[in-house]
């Protein structure tokens, strides 16, 4: 393996056992709602900005045809590409969605290559403005990840110049700048991204020379693991459970089980519903899996004044059937000690959950 791309050096460093099954095995997986609205969303925002078209009919012709072409909604499409926040960097003399593909280390005529397709870049000033458009949910800063770095690195060989690197999140407009330059940044990007394809190739070189690849890429359960299409495969064997927890490290590894087994759920889950869908209801001795209705009343706030009204009528006290939720204090901006001077008491339970960690890498 020679080439290798930010999203294949993160597969194999984040989960080497699926990096395996993807780029070498070269298994199957089915593309995700989140990958199909991506590369949709971007396709738009190229044309648009190859023509540069800021006009709302051009958007909202061109995410109906590409929305029927993906089978997208359009007018998601829309909301996440006819925005401001993209349309600010509609400049001229952009490169737009240019590949790449150049040796890690210039100096080894061995080295393994980096290659990618960057979104926007563009000379400005004495800088290089570079775009990376994101349609996903989750949001994090340039450093978080070394994507943005790697394509700095690669701009900053070309021109010499510093980079100031942009995460657009197309979902909340939200826009998370970092200025390259190679001691901030590139040169860790880089070094990050020879170090992980250098031990990727010496593992490979082991595997076929008989090596053990479920040894040598090895799986790393994770948050990964939901959105893993082949998380099934690593569910097969038998399952430890183990007795009272009491060093961190047992503590990590039955929770990384946990994430691994809930993304294997959601597999399962979804392709027992499917068949449901299909066929009925599945029976497993006195257990019945079917697919359920569920019902609930929608109270606009007309509706919610008219039943209190009729409550009062009834002489029914509201304030015994009504309540203040979480949602409703978020609404007012009430904070605990206003709470507090009205006369609630707060009532705290511990839950076990699963949150996004605030941390470096």
């Amino acid at each position: 393996m020679q080439v290798f791309s930010p999203s294949r050096l993160e597969k194999f460093a984040t989960c080497p056992a699926a990096g395996y099954r993807k780029y070498v095995l070269e298994l199957p997986e089915p593309a995700t709602e989140a990958q199909t609205i991506g590369k949709a969303a971007h396709a738009v925002i190229a044309q648009a900005v190859r023509e540069n078209r800021r006009d709302l009919e051009f958007f909202q012709s061109l995410c109906s045809a590409v929305g029927a072409a993906c089978e997208v909604d359009p007018g998601e499409l829309l909301r996440l590409t006819y925005r401001p926040e993209v349309l600010g960097f509609f400049l001229p003399g952009a490169h737009i969605e240019e590949h790449f593909q150049a040796p890690l280390d210039p100096d080894d005529p061995f080295s393994p290559e980096l290659q990618g397709f960057i979104d926007l870049w563009v000379p400005n000033g004495g800088e290089v403005l570079l775009v990376d458009w994101k349609s996903g949910f989750k949001e994090y800063s340039p450093a978080d990840k070394y994507q943005l770095g790697l394509y700095a690195w690669k701009l900053h060989r070309e021109t010499s110049l510093p980079v100031k690197g942009h995460l657009v999140f197309l979902r909340s407009g939200n826009v998370f700048e970092h200025i390259y330059t190679p001691a901030n940044g590139i040169e860790e990007a880089r070094a990050w991204a020879l170090e992980i394809a250098t031990d990727v190739r010496e593992r490979l070189y082991k595997v076929q020379n008989g090596g053990d690849p479920g040894k040598l890429f090895p799986a790393r359960p994770g948050p990964h693991c939901k959105h893993c299409g082949w998380v099934s495969h690593c569910t097969k064997e038998e399952i430890t459970v183990p007795g009272e927890l009491t060093a961190f490290k047992e503590a990590e590894t039955v929770a990384r089980e946990i994430l691994r087994l809930e993304g294997a759920l959601d597999i399962l889950k979804e392709a027992l519903r499917a068949y449901i869908d299909k066929n009925g209801p599945v029976v497993v001795d006195d257990k019945e899996f079917k697919l359920s209705p569920s019902r609930y009343w929608k109270w606009p706030q007309e509706a919610l004044s008219q039943a209190v009204a009729q409550m009062q009528k009834e002489g029914i006290d509201p304030l015994t059937v009504l309540s203040l939720t979480s949602t409703g204090l978020k609404k007012l901006g009430w904070d605990e000690e206003k709470c507090r001077s009205l006369g609630a008491d707060l009532a705290e339970t511990r839950q076990l959950k699963c949150v996004s960690a605030k941390k470096g890498r």
